[in-house]
């Protein structure tokens, strides 16, 4: 509680605007139809801050999240029709819109590899990978980097809740962490639901999104320094190339390599940088030999149709400057997972802060739940590849 007013002391005097920024952000144009409140010229100042968070800081996050997060390979779609539907969800429906529109395809996908499957294409299972990830402190990301990066979310996001609260004049009951060992895996303020109830819809809405509004700010926030360091890290690079995931599965084409296998050579040329290998992958052709020089032996494949590899590659860091990676892993943990937890809250799925915000603003239940099982049902069918996987 005494973090809370702290924060409250510190920016509650804005936190109204960064909440219903917000809400603009995670819903887009539809913002101007769903909640009453919001004027057009704050509208289209919160739908440019959308538009640069999406264009300028976004695609950086996803490099940073190569780099530091071990996650299994997943898609949602590609190509131009995916990023023309993207875009055009994004605009409409801001975020959720975005996330909805790359849950519900990917699952559309995944039921057709299966009913493939069941017509008799035993290959069709193999080659559907799942649409959604885990994040688990030790395993996909970090160990202490990911308990603090998650410490300092949950105390942004819950906070935040408990600052909307109290600025609205709702009371508070108690507050706390919830623990699986010593890891924070959530953490809970208990305001006053009957009170909440009775406050209008715009105190409401506020509580409710105030959680991801602050994780989208800290995101923004944390962002900054991660970058500084990030474009700093070649100074600290050790002369060579590590394999740290894929993009395709050579593993059932046959090919033998792993994570952590070290490449020093393709094609004949020495590689110690990433720099070297990136004025390589230009030169390669689709569909054509490459010859891999490694730690454990010589390796050889065929690109795919587009030329490339398939391999995701990381120059690491000397072992004597392991503060560095520290301290980027780290910042960019608390930058990538406010941005993540930030978006997947405002689906609207019963448990999210988002179905709070639909249950507040959209009149008839009915379309409500079936909006909510809708999404609960595509997010099911997402993790299915993990059952055959």
């Amino acid at each position: 509680m005494s973090i809370i007013n702290w924060m409250r002391r510190k920016f509650g005097s804005f936190w109204n605007v960064i909440c219903d920024m917000g809400l603009v952000m995670g819903f887009g144009l539809s913002s101007k139809w769903a909640f009453k409140h919001i004027k057009l010229k704050f509208l289209l100042l919160s739908m440019a801050a959308l538009l640069v968070f999406t264009f300028v800081i976004y695609p950086y996050l996803m490099v940073i999240t190569m780099t530091i997060m071990d996650l299994p390979t997943v898609d949602s779609g590609s190509g131009n029709g995916m990023a023309f539907l993207s875009l055009a969800a994004l605009l409409a429906f801001g975020f959720v819109g975005m996330v909805l529109v790359g849950l519900f395809v990917k699952a559309a996908s995944i039921l057709a590899s299966v009913a493939m499957f069941v017509l008799g294409d035993p290959a069709a299972l193999a080659a559907s990978s799942p649409g959604v990830s885990f994040i688990i402190p030790g395993l996909t990301i970090p160990l202490l980097e990911g308990i603090i990066a998650l410490f300092v979310l949950l105390v942004v996001h819950e906070g935040s809740h408990g600052i909307a609260a109290i600025l609205a004049k709702i009371k508070i009951r108690s507050t706390g962490f919830l623990l699986f060992g010593f890891i924070p895996v959530g953490a809970f303020v208990d305001i006053d639901e009957k009170q909440l109830g009775r406050s209008k819809q715009v105190n409401k809405l506020r509580v409710a999104v105030a959680g991801s509004a602050a994780n989208l700010t800290a995101c923004a926030i944390f962002f900054v320094p991660t970058m500084i360091i990030l474009l700093s890290l070649p100074a600290f690079f050790d002369n060579q190339l590590l394999v740290t995931g894929f993009t395709r599965n050579l593993a059932a084409e046959g090919v033998n390599i792993t994570a952590g296998t070290v490449i020093t050579g393709i094609n004949g040329i020495a590689v110690s940088s990433l720099a070297d290998y990136n004025t390589i992958k230009a030169t390669l052709q689709p569909d054509t030999e490459v010859h891999l020089v490694t730690d454990k032996g010589p390796i050889s494949f065929s690109t795919d149709s587009s030329g490339k590899m398939g391999l995701l590659l990381t120059q690491p860091i000397k072992a004597e400057f392991w503060w560095v990676k520290f301290v980027y892993v780290t910042l960019g943990l608390i930058s990538v997972l406010n941005f993540f937890i930030a978006v997947i809250n405002l689906v609207p799925m019963q448990a999210f802060d988002g179905y709070r915000i639909l249950q507040d603003s959209v009149k008839d239940q009915r379309v409500v739940r079936v909006i909510a099982y809708s999404v609960l049902a595509a997010l099911l069918i997402n993790i299915l590849p993990w059952v055959w996987r």
